[in-house]
């Protein structure tokens, strides 16, 4: 009688001291995991939050609005730091992408060359604001290297920003490769200016995203006249959300759809007025293509050879 009294005592205990973490767990943490506490994560400033802000030119009656949600697996922000950005730390969006290595994520190339001089550069998937690296959704993974087109310039307003696209490799996390443990878009060429895209990104700063979460808005993609470049009306896309995913066809069930573009492009992704609710993503033809392609081989950056970048109108090369 006093055995089997004892027994769910005893069973309670021996749980209990599974579930609670070792001092060994901890200490085999990335240095990426111990750096990025929730309170560095959440004071990251976005790397474009100078060129986007909640007071700007008033949007045209009736303009679409994007959605808070909770994101998507393989979206999410990109957290790094240093000298280049004064020292403070700083964000940008990505998506995993689909590679023999399972381990690329596509992101904007003005968001790339920060993070190639960065410190502690890290991708969170399906960001949790409040929750550290350790304890995000699909945890961190840290950033290994980034492939950028050599002929292109951050945030130019010339043609070379039809080239605003990059990818960065990570490294496994404790849970595997990224593809493995959130799911991967395909990265796709586009047929044409006009799509039906899900574009997705994280707005920075609590005065323009009291929410905390990823946005969304199904939009309709038309052509920026004289750019390679798609161009989309719909509300909320302030500093934050560059670099994120252009989407189509995308299936909740297996976790995969076509990444048609990335929030980027002339002037960093945003028009002359800087204002939240027009946007511009290159569109992929075969300069994207061959940088997908290096980024796939591992191929060194001094190897990225490209011809003089010529642009024009139509489809793109």
């Amino acid at each position: 009688m006093l055995r089997s009294r004892w027994l769910p005592v005893l069973a309670l205990i021996v749980f209990a001291g599974v579930l609670r973490p070792s001092p060994a767990s901890a200490a085999t943490r990335t240095e990426g995991e111990r750096f990025w506490t929730a309170e560095r994560m959440a004071d990251a400033v976005p790397v474009d939050s100078d060129r986007y802000g909640p007071k700007r030119a008033e949007a045209p009656g009736g303009t679409k609005q994007g959605t808070y949600f909770g994101g998507l697996p393989m979206v999410g922000t990109f957290f790094y730091g240093g000298k280049p950005f004064g020292g403070r730390e700083t964000s940008c969006t990505g998506s995993v992408v689909h590679s023999r290595g399972k381990d690329l994520v596509l992101t904007a190339g003005h968001c790339a060359i920060g993070l190639r001089s960065a410190t502690h550069p890290v991708f969170v998937p399906q960001y949790r604001h409040g929750s550290s690296a350790a304890n995000q959704p699909s945890g961190v993974f840290e950033v290994k290297r980034i492939f950028v087109d050599p002929r292109y310039r951050q945030n130019t307003k010339q043609p070379v920003s039809d080239l605003d696209f990059a990818f960065a490799q990570l490294a496994p996390n404790g849970r595997g490769k990224a593809e493995n443990v959130t799911g991967a878009l395909t990265f796709t060429r586009a047929s044409g200016y006009r799509h039906t895209a899900t574009v997705i990104g994280y707005p920075g700063g609590e005065d323009v995203n009291k929410q905390h979460q990823a946005l969304r808005c199904d939009a309709n993609t038309s052509p920026l006249p004289g750019f390679r470049q798609m161009r989309m009306v719909c509300g909320g896309f302030h500093g934050g959300v560059s670099g994120g995913p252009w989407i189509t066809d995308y299936d909740p069930r297996t976790r995969t759809g076509k990444v048609i573009g990335n929030t980027g492009g002339y002037n960093g992704g945003g028009n002359d007025q800087n204002v939240d609710w027009i946007t511009y993503s290159p569109l992929y033809g075969a300069d994207a293509q061959a940088l997908y392609n290096d980024a796939v081989a591992g191929t060194k950056d001094a190897d990225i050879k490209r011809p003089p970048y010529v642009s024009g109108l139509g489809e793109p090369r």
